[in-house]
């Protein structure tokens, strides 16, 4: 089977064609369910689309692969009322979702396109008095103003493996804040893995680290004292419920 996709963005119309199912729900329906950034590449020139600002998108699926006919853009059969009979994204999107897993099996990409958590997931270093105080004083209570729920991940009561942990609550929570005082790979790593699932990220650090260049162009609440920390995360927190992110 070859998969293909119509989105519908900005009153215009972008086509994918003779991708695998795997290649469907990596490339489009993940950052479409994310809000992510993707690129398209025709006639040799690459977009970049913000699934952002994508309003539908709509998967088919056919036997044999589409062809375009010399001098047209997208195949045809785009536009066949045929063709519209195979539609399939809520079959796509509920595999996902269900899969066949279960438990500890199940997949980290269907708890990333199910409805998340009304929770933050906390990554920072941790067993540092300053920053624990940091968490239990200031990062902890002022997620609760907002009616969320706090997670971090030595706080866990489980026994499976702490990684596969880490990544499935991240996978399943609304938010994640990551402090990276420290310079802790992990936490780095972890950061990666949130921002790569498309989720919204508040980045903290304290002005005495530096932050790494690869996340230097983003945003960060910098602090010296909690009073500062506590000031500038109510304020990201009242943006982000206010306007449902």
């Amino acid at each position: 089977m070859k998969y293909r996709a119509k989105l519908e963005l900005a009153g215009r119309l972008q086509y994918f064609w003779n991708k695998t199912k795997a290649a469907m729900i990596e490339e489009l329906l993940i950052p479409f369910v994310h809000g992510q950034v993707v690129t398209a590449t025709r006639g040799g020139q690459t977009r970049i689309i913000n699934m952002k600002s994508v309003n539908v998108l709509t998967i088919y699926r056919t036997r044999a692969k589409l062809k375009r006919a010399e001098g047209v853009k997208i195949p045809t059969e785009f536009k066949s009322s045929e063709f519209a009979k195979r539609e399939c994204t809520k079959e796509i999107l509920k595999e996902v979702q269900i899969g066949s897993a279960s438990g500890a099996a199940q997949s980290l990409l269907q708890r990333a396109t199910a409805t998340p958590e009304p929770q933050v997931f906390v990554i920072m270093k941790f067993g540092d008095a300053a920053l624990d105080s940091a968490y239990e004083g200031v990062m902890k209570p002022v997620i609760e103003e907002y009616g969320l729920k706090t997670i971090r991940i030595d706080e866990v009561q489980n026994s499976g493996r702490i990684n596969d942990q880490i990544l499935d609550t991240i996978a399943s929570s609304q938010y994640v804040l990551a402090d990276l005082t420290g310079e802790r790979p992990n936490c780095y790593y972890e950061c990666g893995f949130a921002h790569a699932l498309g989720k919204e990220l508040i980045l903290t650090i304290r002005d005495t680290d530096q932050v790494h260049f690869d996340l230097a162009g983003y945003r960060f609440i910098q602090w010296s004292t909690e009073l500062d920390l506590r000031k500038n995360l109510r304020k990201r927190f009242k943006t982000l419920t206010e306007n449902g992110g």
